[in-house]
């Protein structure tokens, strides 16, 4: 029984390595990797990597072929509904100048509309499929043209057929899908700190109240005032800090091992790195797991591989792939 990962926005990854970014100037590049990519993508190529039978399921578009192309190289089981329009590509800029220091920039094209005809055959597809699926995974956004509410639909979908749902989505759409009662929700920190209490804490990911490597209590009393509101646990990362993991009002903390800063290649696709890692461990670990009151003990248990997994990410320079030496441990 395979998992399956949607992406609704996929596309190509362009991945260049440079000395030194200088704007207004002419530019040479290094070396450069172009992948298929999308959060769904990369969710399913580290499952796959981890031994778990899964297959991305993302729309299409008028150069679908090269992408399926990028997908057959690798052995990434990728399946497209036809689509109008093209597909994006995005582009992530490593730097390695020791005078500017590693950095990554990121340039994040917008997604083509889908057509209705698309719509429909996504819904049809996956409805026909969850009955032998593992577990639904709902990552990322959605490209324009999918209906409002259209993930909460897919969530329910699982719902009614008694398969696990683990979500990585933030905002109003996250909030929407709740009401499907997913197993787990995946975000970081920042994400979920503007979804459910905006404003109410300065900063994000990078600085202020929530970048502090101590959670301070308010912080710790708002998750826990969401986690008991909603019929799920949530996992929530914080970059290279602990990781706070919330059900029912009960809030714990799970450390992260450091990761040494010149280690650190291109962190982009850590987090769906991580979504695999978590999922994978917890299918492996839990025989017939009841997906709506999952253990915490077992959820921290599947942390520590997601890290690890995350980890492995972010020293390489491809985003979404596990470096060369990782060995699975499940």
């Amino acid at each position: 029984m395979p998992v399956i990962s949607i992406c609704l926005s996929p596309g190509f990854q362009r991945s260049v390595i440079i000395d030194s970014l200088i704007p207004g100037e002419v530019n040479r590049l290094k070396s450069v990797w172009v992948d298929a990519a999308g959060k769904g993508v990369n969710v399913c190529r580290v499952l796959q990597r981890l031994g778990i039978e899964a297959f991305c399921l993302a729309q299409g578009g008028s150069n679908a072929d090269d992408l399926m192309s990028l997908a057959s190289l690798e052995g990434l089981d990728l399946r497209l509904i036809p689509s109008s329009g093209q597909l994006r590509t995005c582009t992530s800029i490593m730097e390695t100048s020791m005078v500017t220091g590693r950095r990554v920039t990121e340039l994040v094209e917008p997604s083509s509309p889908v057509d209705q005809s698309c719509v429909d055959t996504m819904t049809q597809t996956v409805q026909a499929m969850l009955p032998s699926a593992k577990a639904l995974v709902l990552a990322g956004s959605m490209a324009p043209g999918y209906p409002a509410g259209y993930l909460t639909r897919l969530a329910s979908m699982a719902r009614e057929s008694g398969v696990p749902v683990l979500l990585d989505m933030q905002g109003s759409v996250l909030i929407d899908t709740l009401v499907a009662r997913p197993a787990v929700v995946k975000i970081n920190l920042a994400e979920f700190a503007a979804t459910f209490f905006p404003r109410r804490f300065s900063g994000g990911e990078h600085g202020g109240d929530l970048a502090e490597p101590l959670v301070s209590a308010d912080i710790i009393n708002a998750v826990a005032e969401v986690s008991r509101n909603h019929a799920t646990s949530f996992v929530l990362t914080r970059g290279a800090e602990s990781i706070l993991l919330a059900r029912g009002g009960d809030v714990r903390f799970i450390p992260v091992p450091a990761l040494a800063t010149e280690q650190i290649i291109n962190p982009t696709g850590s987090g769906d790195a991580f979504l695999a890692g978590m999922l994978a461990q917890l299918l492996t670990s839990c025989s017939n797991p009841d997906w709506d009151n999952i253990p915490l003990e077992a959820l921290e248990k599947a942390i520590g591989l997601a890290t690890t997994c995350a980890q492995s990410n972010a020293r390489t320079l491809r985003p979404g792939f596990l470096d060369a030496s990782f060995a699975p441990s499940l």
